[in-house]
């Protein structure tokens, strides 16, 4: 009886460690420009998030449309936070030798991140093969998380049941009207193929987006649906939020 205890309680530390371990997949582009624009993953929004990953203990692998280098870009002043870790051997070895999706196996993971920036409006959100990874890690009972412009990935996932990943959903994403009045890489959004908000708001998501007025209220950036394992930030800076947050939903999914 002792033995078949120990046994038991062997089983379920075990259990619990694997748990702990799974990866976290982030999806990030091949497409390095848009227009006569450097673009890609925004620097800021794949860095923070990979370095909490892996700071809290998870293996992080990250996933491109055709695998291989990722298209990363920073604008501006790059802090020394930052800096380092763009220079952090493993995120340089992880960034430059991305998975192709036949490479990704759902078990294994935790959670999926999508970061911001332009370029995966050109590649990731028709990529058939990484929404089908999206919602098979998702339907696992995985974390979903997105940064910025990264909840544009999200309008092409359909679930098992064929519904959009997104509906019913409480999220948030880069405001329209911020892509109007700051992003002269996609010329201000001429240069996109459709307007985020408006096709999230089409597939039935539940979608909170601040105003130039509102911008600070973090209700309004920070949207976590705890009930659907979803956390959105709406900008850039969101990015670290995000993480944290997904991180949190990870080990309270692993309490179950």
């Amino acid at each position: 009886m002792k033995n078949a205890i120990l046994a038991l309680l062997l089983v379920t530390l075990v259990y619990a460690v694997s748990a702990q371990q799974k990866k976290i997949l982030i999806v990030s582009t091949n497409v390095d420009s848009v227009g006569n624009s450097g673009s890609g993953t925004y620097l800021m929004e794949i860095a923070y998030p990979f370095q909490h990953f892996t700071n809290s203990g998870y293996e992080v692998d990250i996933v491109t449309p055709r695998g291989g280098k990722a298209a990363i870009y920073h604008v501006g002043k790059k802090a020394d936070e930052l800096a380092q870790i763009e220079k952090n051997e493993l995120f340089i070895q992880r960034t430059k030798n991305t998975l192709a999706p036949d490479q990704i196996k759902t078990s294994d993971y935790a959670a999926i991140f999508y970061p911001g920036g332009h370029g995966q409006y050109f590649d990731v959100i028709d990529d058939e093969r990484i929404a089908t990874l999206a919602a098979g890690i998702y339907e696992r009972n995985g974390v979903l998380g997105t940064a910025g412009h990264g909840a544009a990935s999200l309008i092409n996932i359909r679930l098992s049941n064929c519904e959009f990943l997104v509906k019913g959903k409480t999220i948030t994403c880069f405001p329209h009207w911020a892509e109007l009045q700051f992003m002269n890489i996609s010329q201000y959004g001429k240069l996109l193929p459709f307007d985020m908000e408006e096709v999230l708001a089409r597939r039935g998501a539940n979608l909170i987006v601040c105003s130039k007025d509102n911008r600070s209220n973090k209700e309004l950036t920070h949207v976590v649906d705890a009930t659907n394992r979803i956390v959105t930030g709406a900008f850039a800076t969101s990015a670290q939020w995000v993480a944290e947050l997904m991180v949190e939903l990870i080990k309270a999914s692993n309490r179950k």
